[in-house]
């Protein structure tokens, strides 16, 4: 590594943080946690009442729990109260209540675009409509990725059982291999969604090397996250000593604000090697 390279990197750090503090990240961070409490219960009704038409009541509850388990550690404790009485009470999903549901849902993702573009430069581009209808297809998507995520999640639990026939291979080694594959293969999933994020979601489409460089960053934040906040939550939060019968509710906010923040300081870091590595910029 070259004292030139050294000195870019050096560079793009400085200048990411440089942007955290210019575009307020930790509010705008602070914002997304809060549209993502009031976005949570209607996208995940809207989840079920899709979900519903081909399972039972028990199925789609133990379904999404788990799934959205995966993606913040807390969710599990806050939802599976609420949606088990949701789902005794609730009626069919007509269309009046999915679009009422989907515009309540895309409230998370209206203000990821608005974040977004601040930070890639980009926030003038789009009008409300677009940004309400873009955030709305996104809970489209995310509602077909997540119906995606359950049938290739059951097909890889399987997977082991077959090379375990298959290969002659002890079944010790299999599974060490098993887990590292999954690993690689998260990690990368993540820094291509961080990736599409970063290109699709800003009225300014940015180059593809700084949007690499922004989801690599990203991806790898919330994975050190994920981990971290798991150890944190077993052997030092103690929320319930504080907030009583809300610990779950404002572990899931703290939850949210720091992927908020790792979501936003990947993009600065992108812009910020944009800067540096493709314009030349020295400051």
């Amino acid at each position: 590594m070259t004292r030139r390279t050294l000195l870019n990197l050096w560079k793009t750090v400085r200048l990411t943080i440089d942007l955290y503090a210019r575009y307020d990240t930790s509010t705008r961070a602070a914002a997304i946690a809060f549209y993502a409490l009031l976005s949570l219960f209607p996208l995940v009704l809207f989840l079920t009442g899709v979900l519903g038409r081909w399972l039972t009541s028990e199925e789609t509850q133990t379904l999404i729990v788990s799934a959205l388990g995966r993606f913040a550690p807390i969710v599990p404790e806050l939802m599976t109260e609420t949606l088990a009485r949701v789902l005794a009470l609730r009626g069919p999903l007509n269309w009046v209540a999915g679009f009422t549901l989907l515009w309540s849902a895309s409230s998370l993702f209206a203000s990821i675009i608005h974040a977004l573009d601040r930070v890639w430069g980009g926030d003038t581009g789009r009008e409300f409509w677009e940004h309400r209808l873009l955030s709305m297809a996104l809970v489209i998507v995310t509602t077909v990725l997540f119906v995606l995520f359950l049938l290739v999640g059951a097909l890889l639990a399987l997977l082991p059982r077959l090379l375990v026939l298959l290969l002659p291979v002890a079944p010790s080694v299999l599974q060490w291999s098993w887990h590292l594959t999954i690993m690689v293969i998260t990690f990368s999933l993540d820094v291509a969604l961080y990736a599409a994020l970063y290109r699709f979601l800003p009225s300014r489409y940015p180059p593809w090397p700084a949007i690499w460089a922004g989801a690599l960053v990203a991806a790898t934040g919330e994975h050190a996250l994920r981990i971290g906040f798991s150890w944190y939550l077993t052997y030092f939060a103690r929320y319930g000593l504080v907030y009583g019968a809300l610990a779950s509710l404002v572990a899931f906010l703290f939850w949210v604000y720091l992927s908020g923040t790792v979501l936003l300081v990947g993009a600065e870091f992108g812009v910020a090697w944009e800067r540096v590595w493709l314009s030349g910029e020295t400051t």
